[in-house]
């Protein structure tokens, strides 16, 4: 499958339109194909876009040592990805970073108490503000 995009223009296009059709209909279709590629990438001008926004909660669970993240971020942007990282303190200092394709994880963790966090970034993005499960001032802990 092609990637498409109409309206992508390049410098002196009309010109070239003018003096050889088939190269710019050639051009037209590299100048689409990368327009596309920079739009379903979430590629700003300048290369890297802005942070999408931040989840609004994350929610934790755990039973008999199955910890379970769901990260609720209604109307996340296409191509969105989220960071969770937890750790045995609420400084998260030597956290545990995943990335996540889809808003939620799961994973066996017997006999621990964690702290949790998110964050939503794009592939070419820095990451949104933090999430905290409780508060930044006050995380909370699930066991």
């Amino acid at each position: 499958m092609a990637l498409s995009q109409k309206g992508a223009s390049y410098k002196n296009r009309a010109h070239i339109v003018n003096d050889n059709r088939l190269l710019a209909e050639a051009l037209d279709d590299l100048a689409s194909q990368t327009q596309a590629a920079l739009t379903q990438g979430n590629f700003g001008k300048n290369g890297t876009s802005a942070p999408p926004s931040a989840p609004t909660a994350i929610q934790v669970t755990a039973q008999a040592g199955l910890f379970t993240a769901t990260i609720v971020h209604p109307n996340a942007p296409a191509g969105v990805t989220w960071v969770l990282e937890y750790a045995s303190n609420p400084q998260f200092k030597n956290a545990i970073t995943v990335g996540l394709a889809h808003p939620m994880w799961q994973a066996s963790l017997p006999g621990q108490v964690l702290y949790f966090r998110t964050a939503a970034k794009f592939p070419s993005s820095a990451q949104s503000a933090w999430m905290y499960l409780g508060s930044s001032a006050k995380p909370a802990f699930v066991r």
